[in-house]
């Protein structure tokens, strides 16, 4: 039961925004680039680390698509997946079913904590699809069935390369998804945004397949 939004969505960058990595200066250390709460770098990342962390998003929204009957059961499940803590489950869950894929693989984490980077389900995998092409990634949002979501769709905000953002453009339309200004929170963000996280990880697929043909981070260090 995976949340979908009623949204337009515009694959087109903004022409007028400023195109760029953020200065290292300028990325403070509690609030990274754009004054974001909670947040940290990600910093640089490989395909295959790109390709690990998407496979296992994957794996964990089948899981809580497959057990959740309404987007509250969803929103509940995906933060104790997340947060890898039982508690986050609807109530009376685990004692209804101990047995289940969700309640073992949800224990199995409690130790070890986040199993994704203490990032959201649905924006884990785009985020460092992303960052294994060169962008910086500010701040992201899966977006919750509650009324302190700070965002109403899923959203992701970061910095990349003008030519990396145009090597991108084709594969955003291809996945549903758009651009929007972030300038607001920083002069040279932009955000990705979509109806829904399938969406999302439609994209982060695209980008590592892409990349493998023609990896953005070499074309603009061969130019």
């Amino acid at each position: 039961m995976i949340p979908t939004v009623d949204m337009d969505v515009d694959p087109a960058f903004p022409a007028d925004l400023t195109m760029g990595l953020p200065d290292e200066e300028d990325v403070a250390e509690d609030e990274g680039y754009g004054c974001f709460r909670d947040v940290w770098t990600i910093g640089e990342v490989s395909r295959d680390e790109a390709v690990r962390m998407i496979e296992e998003e994957r794996r964990l929204i089948t899981l809580v698509d497959q057990a959740s009957r309404t987007h509250a059961e969803f929103e509940a499940m995906a933060q104790a997946v997340e947060a890898a803590e039982l508690d986050y489950l609807p109530a009376g869950y685990v004692a209804q079913h101990p047995n289940s894929e969700l309640v073992r693989v949800v224990g199995d984490n409690a130790e070890d904590g986040s199993p994704l980077d203490a990032l959201e389900l649905g924006v884990a995998g785009l985020s460092y699809a992303l960052a294994s092409v060169g962008c910086f990634t500010a701040a992201s949002c899966r977006s919750h069935c509650s009324d302190d979501s700070w965002s109403d769709r899923p959203v992701i905000f970061f910095a990349a390369e003008r030519s990396t953002a145009e090597w991108l453009t084709p594969l955003v339309r291809q996945s549903g998804c758009g651009y929007a200004d972030g300038s607001k929170r920083g002069d040279r963000l932009l955000t990705v945004e979509a109806p829904s996280i399938t969406n999302f990880m439609d994209l982060a697929n695209r980008i590592v397949q892409q990349a493998d043909q023609q990896d953005p981070v070499k074309l603009s260090t061969d130019v």
